[in-house]
């Protein structure tokens, strides 16, 4: 009986959570987001979303896809709150650890830092993204097809305006990716940034005799989701220019596919030796494997995502959409039952308010997202003009709003204002 017990005991500790993808989840400051992200106000991670912390939906996310392995990577200035909120805030089952960067550097040298505790295939995510893909939708699409890495880019939903637009969306005046998409096997084989490229669009021949059939995509937009192989990280120590994963590692493992030099000349080939494909045997069987797909030691696939929704809240007019989506679909009470709201008040049924949040008589709130602990004076009005197009406000925690303010296409973070009207914000960056 007692050997029965000890052989027992010792089998499960064998059969202990094996994660197959490691998460890195990237919690930056936010700069576009100011002021909403300033230091006094909350980190980017944390900045509600339907009043839910915009890192809420990334950890659901991840739990959904069974990723239990999950690193927070954020800077100095959001250690405190963003390591109070995983330890005492979230209600998730997972359990994720946190790191934080003291200095200034790119994405691909945060995992260059923490290389050490990347152990296996791994996810790379931004702490903006919120999305309706199903977690596994993406998950089988890249064990399928077995690649180097998997992109994630979608087709973004149409805006409704507001959150600081006046009618204009400035992120229509950034610059867009160009995507090249090979049609047969679905592989991204050439990426770029409109402002780099002048008047004339051109492609090597190179790449047009590997991939004869290839669709450029002008109106995506790229998720910085990304599946990446364990040896990349190898690759990322060893070569310390690459700082940015976007816009250094992506480009440089999607030209790896055409370009024999410049595998030969990273020794490319020799750190995808170092994997070893376990499905292989598998794949040498289906319909999508062919010898071109055992010979070539970097294949980048990119999934285009189109049926559902799916945005990233790094700019302010960008985070007003979210909010506006999300409070759309919200299920829990759109009015927190600790929030103060006066019988002469009215708050639309397209908005949120938030914990212990106080709103005065004769106060109307339409279209509008309210954080905790906000207090709104009399005669307040967080809404559209009569003669304008309608918009969203987002107020943040700590605000208020005295008597006879009215808020028009304007975010506020941490502020007091009276008799006055709020307008578009011109952001710093």
């Amino acid at each position: 009986m007692l050997l029965f017990d000890a052989d027992k005991k010792q089998s499960k500790q064998k059969q202990g959570r094996y994660s197959e993808f490691q998460a890195i989840v990237l919690a930056g400051y936010g700069h576009k987001l100011y002021p909403l992200s300033e230091d006094n106000n909350l980190p980017k991670a944390l900045l509600p979303i339907a009043n839910k912390p915009m890192l809420y939906y990334v950890l659901d996310w991840l739990e959904r896809a069974g990723v239990f392995d999950v690193l927070v990577i954020t800077e100095a200035v959001g250690e405190y709150k963003i390591g109070h909120y995983l330890k005492n805030d979230y209600e998730g089952k997972l359990k994720p650890n946190m790191e934080v960067v003291r200095e200034d550097v790119g994405t691909a040298d945060v995992l260059r830092i923490f290389s050490e505790k990347i152990k296996s295939d791994f996810i790379v995510m931004s702490c903006d993204l919120v999305f309706d893909l199903v977690p596994h939708r993406l998950l089988d699409y890249h064990r399928t097809h077995d690649p180097t890495f998997t992109t994630l880019y979608f087709e973004p939903n149409k805006s409704e305006g507001g959150g600081g637009s006046s009618g204009s969306n400035k992120d229509d005046k950034d610059p867009k990716p160009i995507v090249g998409v090979d049609t047969n096997k679905s592989r991204i084989v050439y990426v770029a940034s409109s402002a780099d490229l002048d008047e004339e669009f051109s492609l090597r021949m190179s790449l047009l005799w590997k991939f004869p059939c290839i669709d450029i995509h002008t109106t995506l937009q790229d998720a910085h989701l990304y599946i990446f192989k364990r040896w990349v990280i190898d690759l990322i120590v060893q070569r310390k220019a690459i700082s940015s994963v976007r816009e250094h590692l992506v480009p440089l493992l999607i030209k790896c596919q055409y370009q024999k030099k410049l595998l030969d000349n990273e020794d490319i080939n020799k750190l995808a030796a170092t994997y070893k494909n376990y499905q292989e045997t598998a794949l040498k069987y289906s319909a999508s494997w062919n010898d071109d797909d055992k010979n070539s030691p970097v294949r980048c696939q990119i999934f285009i995502y189109k049926t559902g929704f799916c945005g990233r809240g790094n700019t302010i007019y960008k985070y007003c959409d979210l909010n506006r989506h999300m409070t759309k679909i919200h299920m829990d009470p759109r009015v927190s039952p600790s929030a103060e709201i006066n019988s002469k008040a009215q708050v639309g049924s397209d908005s949120l308010v938030g914990d212990d949040t106080k709103i005065d008589e004769r106060t109307s709130i339409k279209r509008s997202t309210i954080g905790a602990h906000c207090a709104i004076g009399k005669n307040g009005k967080i809404s559209n003009s009569i003669l304008d197009n309608i918009c969203q406000v987002v107020v943040c925690n700590g605000a208020k709003i005295m008597e006879r303010s009215q808020l028009k296409d304007c975010e506020v973070g941490g502020a007091q204002a009276k008799n006055e009207q709020a307008v578009e914000f011109r952001d710093l960056d």
